[in-house]
């Protein structure tokens, strides 16, 4: 302790070491020591006799102090969020997201239009097989629904078999 009302403080709430409390007795006065005894009869009356005042409201009284606490502590600053190429995550995800529809356009394939019966119909007439022992007759459906290819000596076909 490096000043005399610290070590007088500390004497008097009874918080110096033997060593330290001799000396420091030493050095005080007889009316020092009377002041310390009616120091220590008034903290006892005063632990006696005063307790803890009752706070009417203590959370609303609470909830005020906390609030102008939070008021007064500065907020911290915001960090920029970096994401891809040094944007925010949002416009990364919008411009992978474009970029994915880009790639799916050039590297799938193109889908075609489906071919029309009048394309059908002219692939099964213009059919030739390479046996000359095969033959097969075409038959186009009144109205153009449908057409018909008679294969002949063709053998058997299973029913579950794809034609290729």
């Amino acid at each position: 302790m490096k000043n005399f009302e610290e070590r007088y403080t500390a004497w008097l709430d009874g918080v110096l070491d033997e060593s330290m409390q001799e000396e420091f007795e030493a050095m005080l006065d007889a009316q020092a020591h009377r002041d310390a005894a009616g120091w220590k009869k008034l903290r006892g009356l005063m632990r006696e006799s005063l307790g803890p005042a009752a706070t009417p409201h203590a959370d609303f009284i609470n909830s005020q102090v906390l609030a102008e606490i939070h008021r007064e502590t500065p907020r911290p600053k915001r960090q920029e969020s970096r994401g891809i190429f040094g944007i925010r995550l949002a416009w990364a995800g919008a411009s992978l997201l474009a970029l994915a529809i880009v790639l799916s356009a050039i590297i799938l394939p193109q889908v075609t239009k489906p071919p029309t019966a009048d394309q059908y119909i002219s692939q099964v007439i213009e059919a030739r097989s390479s046996d000359p022992t095969h033959s097969a007759v075409a038959f186009e459906a009144p109205g153009g629904k449908g057409a018909v290819l008679w294969v002949e000596n063709a053998g058997y076909i299973p029913a579950n078999e794809k034609i290729k």
